[in-house]
């Protein structure tokens, strides 16, 4: 199993799972029509869905295309409803109810904290291989804890608390903004308690740190010091990426 994190940011989101027999299965369609396109190769085969975490615009901007270009979308109802989204293409799924997705992908979804309606977060395991990938992003915290010996983690590393206290105390953001932020979005610590805690690391190959703040964070920093207290390679979009 493969992950790809092609958008990562408050601009815009977007991730592609691959399997080992080549299908693809998204995660977000935050950006624009044609910046998903370039993004897939210009090639719609072998996608076999689309999971959208909620409705914020960087995370489902261009649902709607992906939809009418025929593509399965699986969101909770909170997120269709928030987006006016009615398609014979939508799916709704909820928190903790397993589904498959062309015998190639078990998705569990389980519910976040964010600003929303129903947003949710995903593990997801490629059946053929047993490889299992935890995805998380826009969320205060993690609730579940899985008994699960992921290969691959992506989880939100979007701001470091030392950083947004500075950044009010000079001026250069506001409290309503910070609090938020602080309210809504998995800080270092929050993240890298969870991978301390909850995770067990032995098989994992890979660790992503995704929606990193270019303000609130030191992202090549953040990156080198999960990367060495864990052991695991750690990757972030726009910093060290897996060639």
């Amino acid at each position: 199993m493969k992950f790809e994190a092609i958008y990562s940011s408050s601009m815009g989101n977007l991730y592609i799972v691959t399997a080992g027999n080549g299908k693809r299965l998204l995660i977000e369609c935050g950006c624009t029509p044609k910046q998903f396109q370039k993004a897939v190769g210009y090639k719609l085969d072998g996608i076999v869905g689309c999971l959208v975490t909620h409705c914020h615009d960087d995370h489902s901007h261009c649902i709607e295309f992906v939809l009418d270009s025929e593509i399965d979308v699986y969101a909770s109802l909170g997120t269709f409803e928030a987006l006016g989204v009615v398609h014979r293409k939508a799916h709704v799924i909820r928190d903790k109810e397993r589904f498959v997705i062309d015998k190639t992908f078990e998705v569990f979804p389980f519910d976040e904290i964010h600003d929303v309606a129903e947003p949710l977060g995903f593990k997801i395991k490629e059946i053929s291989s047993k490889e299992e990938l935890l995805f998380a992003t826009d969320t205060m915290l993690i609730k579940p804890r899985f008994g699960v010996e992921f290969s691959i983690i992506c989880l939100g590393c979007n701001y470091d608390g030392e950083i947004l206290s500075e950044m009010v105390d000079s001026g250069d953001i506001n409290e309503f903004v910070a609090k938020r932020i602080n309210d809504n979005h998995l800080s270092v610590y929050a993240t890298l308690d969870y991978l301390r805690r909850c995770c067990c690391l032995d098989k994992c190959h890979e660790i992503w740190l995704l929606h990193m703040s270019g303000s609130n964070i030191d992202k090549e920093k953040t990156r080198a010091e999960v990367e060495t207290e864990l052991c695991v390679p750690t990757y972030v979009a726009g910093g060290k990426e897996k060639t």
